[in-house]
């Protein structure tokens, strides 16, 4: 059966998301679906001639299609530079899709309607990942969209309830699944000096280690704030991604405070992640309060590596995060508060043994949110949401 994966970003990159999407695939094909991932071409220079198979560490057993898009994002400033990409890929994925006949018989998957208006004319069989979803300002297209979907996939509660109050989405159309983590990849048996004395890092001091985007609703100013409680001998290292102009702005002010120990750290491939976060004394998860995908709609990713790195957790307090960990798990400390996340850090520092209880169980925890246990259920749920006639 033929499974269609669709997204329109980059391939390759160095954001998690398309290895998440090249992961997910590479699942679906493990699990008996003929896979093909369709991307747009896209103007990507930093990664010319880069296997995307290789460089995101997935085996080959799908297929990548790029199909034709208008790609002038970076050369246009604003919106019309995305509404041009998606619009152009819109058009490539309806008559790619027409001109294979496979519109009506395979199997859509997406995290993006925006990706799928032309082709849901078609009334495909579409299921729809619900991560950060794109809503609209039209009502009525919302609903004929998700309503449209053979099946969601919520990554949290809060959507789920979400879409069954604004579209009327029926709780046994969505099924509750969030974001998944190769446990076994964390679990390395290199001790934190080792970790250290590879990476180059002093053995002295305490390393405290955030990991992710440098985009202001995952807390990043938080924590850079946190500087003026340090003690001697603690260092913030930021393992960073996402764009140079987010990142350069990032330097520069940390540049604006002297922040003699605060470091960052570019270009770390995912592989790596695991030495780093095993290098650390406590793995920081600031996530601001005051955005709403921040504090209801993720479900983040680095989360449940920390977890599965067996390392302390210090956490904003925040529904997005309790609708995975509890005290039991994890350092609480009061969102968009610099002064509450020292605290909560150096309580880490002061308890030895309750952070490593804590961490032990977020590790046990973390079991449940593997690859294989989120397929063994999504692959059910697609089959039983088909029509009768296609069902196995």
């Amino acid at each position: 059966m033929l499974l269609i994966y669709i997204a329109h970003w980059r391939f390759p990159c160095g954001k998690p998301s398309p290895r998440i999407a090249m992961r997910t695939c590479e699942e679906l094909a493990r699990r008996g679906f003929e896979v093909e991932l369709w991307v747009p071409w896209r103007y990507n220079p930093g990664f010319r001639g880069i296997d995307a198979f290789i460089y995101h560490n997935i085996k080959e057993n799908f297929t990548i299609r790029r199909l034709p898009a208008i790609d002038l994002m970076g050369f246009i400033p604003g919106k019309l530079s995305f509404f041009l990409m998606v619009a152009s890929f819109n058009v490539s994925i309806f008559c790619y899709a027409v001109f294979r006949g496979v519109a009506r018989s395979a199997i859509f998957y997406c995290l993006e309607f925006r990706d799928i208006v032309l082709l849901n004319l078609l009334r495909p069989n579409v299921y729809f990942e619900a991560h950060d979803f794109y809503k609209t300002p039209i009502g009525w297209l919302n609903r004929w969209f998700f309503r449209s979907a053979r099946g969601v996939i919520a990554t949290n509660m809060s959507k789920m309830h979400a879409l069954e109050k604004e579209f009327g989405l029926p709780p046994e159309g969505m099924l509750h699944k969030p974001c998944p983590v190769d446990t076994s990849m964390f679990r390395i048996s290199s001790s934190r000096e080792e970790a250290r004395s590879t990476l180059g890092i002093p053995q002295e001091g305490k390393v405290i280690l955030y990991c992710g985007q440098v985009i202001l609703w995952k807390g990043v100013v938080t924590l850079l704030d946190a500087y003026a409680f340090l003690r001697p001998g603690e260092v913030i290292y930021f393992i960073v991604g996402g764009d140079d102009r987010t990142v350069q702005q990032f330097k520069d002010q940390c540049r604006k405070i002297n922040a003699a120990n605060v470091k960052i750290i570019e270009g770390v491939m995912h592989k790596d992640i695991p030495l780093w976060l095993r290098a650390a004394d406590v793995l920081v998860l600031p996530n601001t309060g005051k955005d709403p995908t921040s504090k209801y709609d993720t479900s983040p990713l680095k989360l449940f590596e920390y977890m599965a790195s067996g390392k302390p957790i210090v956490a904003s307090d925040l529904p997005s995060i309790r609708n995975i960990v509890n005290e039991q798990m994890v350092w609480f400390f009061e969102p968009d508060n610099p002064a509450a996340l020292a605290g909560a850090i150096h309580a880490a520092f002061e308890n030895p043994r309750i952070s490593e209880e804590k961490a032990a169980r977020a590790q046990e925890e973390v079991e449940k949110y593997t690859w294989e246990r989120r397929f063994s259920d999504i692959v059910p749920f697609i089959h039983a949401r088909l029509p009768a006639g296609r069902r196995r």
